[in-house]
């Protein structure tokens, strides 16, 4: 395992424009995403990138529902901690569904390079949410137009996993389509445990 376990912002340009190479159906872009053994861990780390963002996009939720809003400074920290903890978990999740996808369709010597892979489109989505949501502080928009917009960006990021993951496995349609399934009810289901938990309901 590598020293640096946060991966540098030149790593973190090269991986993310392979992934723009792969949602272009260029497999060329994997070259450019360290899935080694050092890569692999230090993936995991691109959850330092993404914390911020997904801290400011928990906080939508005062906007949603205003008596989930801390009163005081260790109520704040409450949930932070909390919502982190629901974050940490949609982050790690993935790469044991994959690991078990890799086994099941006998993909094993493709499981670390779809982790990483995974890891880094985990920093590209939440920059992706970010920009809507920061948007609805900066220019606010009816309840009808901001679901509209939340369920096409949502759809939006669906679409840009399945071209990454078709691409990585090679074109293949049927096992990214069940990855990105996979992928996605997972998501839901740990953003309902996570809304229940810091809803309090």
């Amino acid at each position: 395992m590598a020293g640096i376990l946060v991966p540098s912002r030149q790593e973190a340009g090269r991986s993310l424009a392979g992934l723009f190479y792969l949602i272009l159906k260029r497999p060329e872009g994997l070259r450019l995403i360290d899935a080694s053994p050092d890569g692999f861990w230090r993936s995991f780390g691109v959850f330092a990138w993404a914390w911020p963002v997904q801290c400011f996009l928990w906080t939508g939720m005062w906007r949603a529902l205003p008596e989930t809003r801390p009163e005081s400074a260790g109520e704040v920290v409450r949930f932070f901690f909390a919502s982190t903890s629901f974050d940490v978990a949609a982050w790690v999740a993935p790469a044991l569904l994959l690991l078990a996808v890799s086994q099941l369709f006998g993909l094993a010597g493709k499981f670390s390079q779809l982790v990483v892979v995974n890891n880094w489109f985990g920093l590209l989505s939440a920059y992706i949410g970010f920009f809507p949501a920061a948007l609805r502080y900066l220019a606010p928009m009816s309840e009808t137009a901001n679901a509209y917009l939340s369920v096409f960006i949502y759809m939006m990021v669906i679409w840009l996993y399945y071209r990454v993951i078709r691409t990585c496995l090679g074109g293949d349609m049927m096992i990214p389509i069940f990855i990105t399934l996979s992928m996605v009810m997972t998501g839901l289901t740990i953003s309902e445990l996570a809304f229940t938990a810091l809803s309090g309901e």
